[in-house]
């Protein structure tokens, strides 16, 4: 594995290799200090960021690494230079790229040009570190992941995309219930393992969208009702930030079924499993 741009490009044995390596990383979490060898790392982030950045420059480290984090107004992008051309210079000095931005074309042509491997995360079409994330995040609660039942439920945005692809390769069943999803969020849950949301905005949306948006959400917030109707067992998940009171009710998402802060602490560990699986693997 070259790259890790979206969840599509994997294969199963990919995927299962990936949770093996973070689940082995969580417990030893210096395990591959050797990987990067002094080497830096760039992490370039377009868009804010809390545990994307966080973890990943801590992983990073954790492989014997030198993370360089640089925003837009930092590099010569943000006045006309190149994608190709950047990426190609960043490829003379770092080992490796993790790129946060909006188009998925940007990521797709940083890794065309950069001779790197380098890895998404985030762009406006897919999150693959989350869904890799919440997959290790359901295995720790319920084992075999084949056969388990995820719902997802609110707006259909780029968490929702690689989280049905992730859930997919690993023969998970998914139900949704949304705007261009489906009608009824009673009907997607009945029988989940696992209920998830995401916001319903996004940070910089004008008021209006915002109003709008939440006029047409709201039918499908989780609340402790909506849970009841899940499987008795089933957890909570959120891949944060959330806003209590509008995607999720506060009762749910710092109720006891919550997996959310599980779910924060697993992005460290699989961000070190991505970078060393596309860095070479394990020393």
């Amino acid at each position: 594995m070259r790259h890790l741009l979206r969840i599509s490009h994997l294969h199963p044995w990919d995927l299962e290799y990936l949770l093996e390596r973070a689940e082995h990383l969580k417990r030893h979490p210096y395990a591959s200090r050797q990987v990067l060898k002094a080497r830096t790392a760039l992490l370039y982030f377009a868009k804010p960021s809390t545990r994307t950045r966080l973890s990943t420059e801590t992983a990073v480290v954790r492989l014997g690494g030198v993370p360089l984090t640089v925003g837009p107004d930092e590099l010569q992008l943000g006045r006309g230079e190149t994608i190709a051309d950047t990426a190609k210079v960043v490829g003379s000095y770092a080992a490796a790229a993790v790129i946060r931005t909006y188009r998925d074309a940007d990521v797709e042509q940083f890794a065309l040009h950069s001779g790197i491997p380098v890895v998404n995360a985030l762009t406006d079409g897919h999150h693959p570190l989350q869904a890799i994330t919440d997959l290790m995040t359901i295995r720790e609660y319920f084992g075999e992941l084949s056969g388990r039942k995820l719902a997802y439920v609110g707006a259909r945005n780029n968490v929702s995309t690689s989280l049905g692809e992730a859930a997919a390769l690993a023969g998970m069943a998914m139900s949704t219930a949304g705007p261009g999803m489906g009608d009824d969020p009673f009907d997607a849950v009945k029988d989940a393992d696992v209920v998830y949301t995401d916001v319903w905005t996004s940070m910089g949306d004008p008021e209006a969208r915002r109003a709008e948006r939440h006029a047409i959400l709201e039918p499908f917030r989780v609340t402790p009702e909506l849970m009841a109707a899940a499987h008795p067992h089933a957890i909570f998940m959120h891949c944060l930030p959330a806003h209590r009171g509008e995607e999720v009710a506060a009762e749910v998402i710092d109720g006891p079924a919550s997996a959310v802060f599980r779910q924060a602490a697993n992005r460290l560990p699989v961000a070190q499993a991505v970078l060393e699986t596309v860095l070479g693997g394990a020393s």
